[in-house]
């Protein structure tokens, strides 16, 4: 006759420690790597580009679906020295081949610049042409855009892959402002995104964005493309206070508010 042995006593139950969460997990990208785990379900159009969805965080663009149209092309950031945002700005539009030392050499020996500053559209357009040379980026168009940023053939241009080399009056935390052109600074509009279809967009200013990078910010930046535009056709004057610091400054005839200046113009790059 079998004897079915008896059933063991259950183990006794392990202590458990609290556990260092700071311990598990030292890596300080951390919250970035969690955000991109919650915004791969969620905003699945900007997974290709780490920057647009971080972007996308930021903002709180088409959290929960794609936008109307898009357009993006990434630009490594190059950070400006001085008052040479135009000059890094350049540079990034060809990978560093020339690098912002050496654009200045070369906007010094042209009479450009003195300091760094770009203060006129037109001589932008040409140290362009030389760097575009110079980098071999030889199937690159550059025209000069005088009718106003907010308009339908920008953003057709915009949608078709152009880039376009901007002038604006730049906040505190860099953002376009209007300050008559005290704080005129220059950044590279990369991309476009349109977030709902305009026909049935109520407010249509506050639906078409800008993508943009600049030589203080290594993060991308997304402004309406109105208030680039407003802050664009504000430059009236170069920074009276900076005039006082005594350095001598390249400014064109009739100021920057001038037909050889900043305002209302800007650069239309396409080719890329």
């Amino acid at each position: 006759m079998s004897t079915i042995p008896p059933v063991p006593p259950p183990l006794p139950t392990p202590e458990i420690t609290p556990v260092n969460q700071s311990n598990v997990f030292p890596c300080p990208d951390l919250i970035a790597f969690l955000n991109y785990c919650k915004c791969i379900d969620l905003c699945k159009w900007a997974c290709d580009y780490p920057e647009l969805w971080e972007m996308c965080n930021t903002y709180s663009f088409c959290l929960k679906k794609p936008p109307f149209q898009y357009k993006y092309m990434r630009f490594e950031s190059i950070s400006q020295v001085g008052p040479t945002c135009g000059l890094a700005a350049l540079s990034m539009l060809v990978n560093g081949e020339v690098t912002a030392d050496d654009i200045m050499k070369i906007s010094k020996e042209e009479g450009y610049t003195n300091n760094g500053e770009m203060l006129s559209c037109k001589h932008m357009s040409m140290l362009a042409a030389k760097v575009f040379g110079l980098a071999k980026f030889n199937k690159i168009q550059c025209s000069l855009g005088i009718d106003g940023l907010n308009n339908s053939d920008v953003i057709e241009k915009l949608l078709n892959g152009a880039i376009l080399l901007v002038p604006y009056d730049a906040d505190f935390n860099h953002s376009p402002c209007l300050k008559k052109g005290h704080t005129a600074h220059w950044a590279i509009v990369c991309g476009i995104l349109i977030v709902d279809d305009p026909s049935n967009s109520h407010e249509s200013s506050n639906n078409i964005y800008v993508l943009c990078k600049h030589g203080k910010s290594k993060y991308l930046a997304a402004w309406t493309l109105k208030d680039l535009s407003e802050s664009n056709s504000n430059l009236w004057e170069f920074s009276p206070k900076k005039l006082a610091e005594g350095l001598t400054y390249v400014i064109p005839e009739g100021d920057i508010g001038g037909e050889n200046g900043l305002r209302n113009q800007f650069l239309i790059l396409e080719g890329f």
